[in-house]
Order: structure tokens, then sequence, then C-alpha cells
């Protein structure tokens, strides 16, 4: 038996969900915003993480706090979670994720450190740079920053949360490499372009566009990543530019819409559960 835990209502839990069970799976979902149904765990064999990064903009706090103590349970009751509680902890973590990476030779961005509001003036700082939450997801609360007076202009506008200070890669190309990788391989690639605001996301209205012909040096490097940061299922951006590629962002938790499935003709909740499915079954035989 299969638990997916999860915290915002959106299509992509229940579609893994469907998915997992249309293959004769027994599967179920967790509403980590609730209480957590600790007997019922103890009968599972597997359970999947679908807790994100962006909890916290839903205000869905319950969920990122109780992680730690549900790993502890599973731990004990020897229950495999995917992805696993380390690489949880990359999803809530983008300084963590980029010193991990940065420690075995994979290019990211410089990190300049974390801060509160004010606290950001202590950093090091070069321009042009990018702050966003440490914590967090899909381009919120996300600022491109050229010099000292737009900091200054910004810093009333971040929340009070966590946030990380990073060099700012331009993207020479006008947008960004999204890999989707499954089980240790590049299963989807795509451009994603950057928008007027100089950043490339879905909501901003970034054009999608597949890239089969990704240099072999990405797809390896993509693979990489993923193993050391223990992630399974999972995304990254890459910014390519002309003396090289950076890894600018991994998300452990990988999310789709509807429309995206329609827009690529491939469906990641239905390869995720495929992949799923396998490894259940290896658990139990």
């Amino acid at each position: 038996m299969t638990a997916i835990l999860y915290e915002s209502e959106e299509w992509s839990a229940y579609a893994l969900r469907d998915s997992l069970c249309a293959l004769g799976e027994e599967a179920f979902l967790v509403n980590m915003e609730k209480e957590i149904p600790y007997e019922v765990l103890k009968d599972c064999d597997l359970v999947i993480s679908r807790i994100f990064a962006s909890a916290q903009f839903r205000g869905h706090l319950r969920s990122l706090g109780k992680m730690e103590e549900l790993h502890a349970f599973l731990k004990e009751h020897g229950i495999t979670m995917v992805n696993s509680y380390q690489a949880h902890l990359y999803e809530i973590s983008k300084e963590l994720s980029a010193k991990v990476l940065k420690k075995h030779g994979i290019c990211v961005p410089e990190v300049y450190g974390t801060f509160y509001k004010e606290e950001v003036y202590r950093l090091p700082l070069s321009y042009p740079l990018i702050v966003k939450p440490d914590c967090g997801g899909r381009t919120n609360e996300t600022y491109i920053i050229q010099n000292e007076q737009e900091l200054a202009d910004t810093v009333p506008k971040l929340p009070d949360i966590k946030m990380i200070a990073e060099e700012y890669l331009e993207p020479v190309y006008g947008y960004l490499t999204r890999i989707e990788l499954i089980g240790g391989e590049c299963r989807l690639i795509v451009k994603r372009s950057v928008t007027e605001n100089g950043l490339s996301a879905y909501r901003f209205g970034s054009v999608y566009e597949h890239y089969d012909d990704c240099r072999e040096s990405i797809r390896k490097t993509a693979v990489r990543a993923m193993e050391l940061l223990d992630i399974e299922m999972g995304s990254m951006d890459i910014i390519e530019n002309e003396s090289g590629f950076y890894i600018i962002d991994i998300n452990a938790v990988s999310n789709v819409s509807q429309d995206n499935t329609e827009m690529f003709q491939f469906d990641l909740m239905k390869e995720m559960a495929e992949y799923i499915a396998k490894k259940y079954r290896n658990l139990c035989s």
C-alpha cells in the first residue's frame, strides 16, 4: 500500500494517485494539513512526498513542520519514502542544495548568503543579483536587482521569511532549460522562455518548446546532481551561456498542470506512477 503526502489541492496529487491505482496499486492521499494517520501509515510499504517548498505561501506551515516527525516515524517502522527526507531538506533550502552541488564541482550561482529583510546589507553582495525565498518556488517573491538603489527599494517589499541572495546569471539565449528526471533518467527536457520581467515561469506567460538536442554534458550533470541530492523524481532549471551552464534551481517535488500534460504530450504523473509501481513491487517481492 502506498501513501501520497500532499498539502496543495492540485490536480497533480490526485492524478498521481489515480495513475497508481490504474496500475493495480493500492494508493491513497494523506493531507498533511490535517492529523497524520499514523496507524494507517504503519501498513504502508511506500510513502510518496508531495510537500512543496512553496507550501508556506499557501499558509501550509503545518505540512512543512510535520515532516521531521513523520520521517522519524517512517524510519522507526522501516517504511521507505520517495523522495527521501534528505531530498526534502534540499527542497526546502536553496542554499543547502547549492552548497552541496558546488562542493561536488557542479556549477551553480554564487550564493552570497541567507537573510531576513534588513540583514541583507550585512552580506558581501555583487550586482546584479537575485533574491528569492530560501524555501520557496514558482518564482514567488523573486526579484532581480541591478544596483544598491534597487536593493533599497526592494527590501521593504520582501516578506518576513528567510531569503537567499545569489549571483544573477543572465539567460543570454532567452530561455531556461527545464529538465524532469525520474529514476536517474532525463525524461523531459524543454526550453522555457524568459519574459519581460527577466524571469521565466508558466504563470508569467513563458513559452515552452521541446529541447531534444540538449547537450549530453547537461544531461549527465543533471543526473549526477539528482544522485548527489538523493532525488529520485524531481526537476531542475538550468541557465546556459557562452562559458557553460549553471543549475539555478532544484525541485525535489516536481509539479505539472493538466494543460502542461497536453502541451508536451507527456504525462509526468503517469511516468512517475510507473516508476513508483515498479519500486513498490520490488519492495513487496
